[in-house]
């Protein structure tokens, strides 16, 4: 087992070695977005966190590991030191000495992720502060309460909106823009699909599986809906916002149009 979890995430690193050096990319720290990166001094460990992808799960696992820690219980209530917040001497020091490890997802069930935990659920400050934007852009003839609300953003508004505006909000937001894996190169690259086999061997070979360990894992619907979501969708548009996540479907080893390809947009033409 041990030997196929290797060669697993040596291909993993492969790959995003391989895209950044066809693609000449050859990014530097400087300059670069830093705050989704969470540091662990005590372990010596670097998590980057893309949200949609367990990362409240790994934060609050994660949390334990700092002391000042042990009283929360939620993982919007717990402090965490960024990387950011450092010179950036002391970023590249720590960035060669620390273990370092991200998460990654299909990229477009976490897009519909994303619009269902923002926008199908009651949150006012999505609603407030994108979904009237959405709704004044992409909705003719809409009512004042929409327009005031913010509410019953349909899936095809925000694709239209992602792709037309290219607001890439953090929990939508390409991995590649996150986590900058052309100028960092990280110890160990997770899959959102395979957590249940990645989480413990991840912890294990940080060396911190003595101190904390990941919660049973209950896999997300959302792939079994992608097809449901994007039926409703033009080919069009689909293929415009696979180009946004384009770096991430080749970086990290995804295949698109994956399952997409049985909608009738796809098959019409074959």
């Amino acid at each position: 087992m041990n030997g196929t979890m290797e060669m697993r995430l040596q291909t993993r690193k492969e790959l995003v070695k391989d895209y950044c050096k066809r693609r000449k990319r050859s990014d530097s720290l400087y300059g670069q977005d830093l705050r989704y990166h969470l540091v662990f001094h005590k372990t010596r460990t670097i998590y980057c966190f893309a949200p949609k992808v367990a990362s409240t799960q790994w934060k609050t696992v994660l949390s334990a590991l700092n002391e000042g820690n042990r009283t929360f219980h939620h993982a919007s209530e717990i402090k965490f030191d960024h990387l950011n917040a450092y010179p950036l001497e002391e970023v590249e020091q720590m960035l060669k000495t620390y273990f370092t490890f991200l998460f990654v997802r299909e990229p477009l069930e976490r897009f519909v992720s994303a619009y269902k935990d923002k926008f199908l659920r009651e949150n006012v400050v999505f609603h407030q502060a994108i979904g009237r934007e959405i709704i004044k852009k992409f909705r003719p003839n809409a009512t004042e309460e929409a327009l005031a609300t913010g509410r019953g953003v349909t899936f095809s508004e925000f694709t239209n909106y992602v792709v037309k505006t290219r607001h890439l909000d953090e929990h939508w937001r390409p991995f590649d823009k996150l986590c900058h894996p052309c100028a960092i190169q990280y110890d160990f690259i997770g899959h959102y699909e395979d957590l249940a086999e990645d989480a413990p061997y991840l912890l294990k070979t940080a060396g911190i599986d003595d101190r904390v360990s990941f919660p049973p894992f209950r896999p997300s619907r959302t792939s079994t809906e992608l097809f449901v979501y994007f039926s409703q969708i033009p080919k069009l548009i689909i293929l415009e916002l696979a180009k946004i996540y384009e770096s991430d479907y080749e970086m990290f080893g995804y295949r698109f149009p994956g399952q997409l390809n049985k909608l009738p947009s796809f098959t019409a033409h074959k």
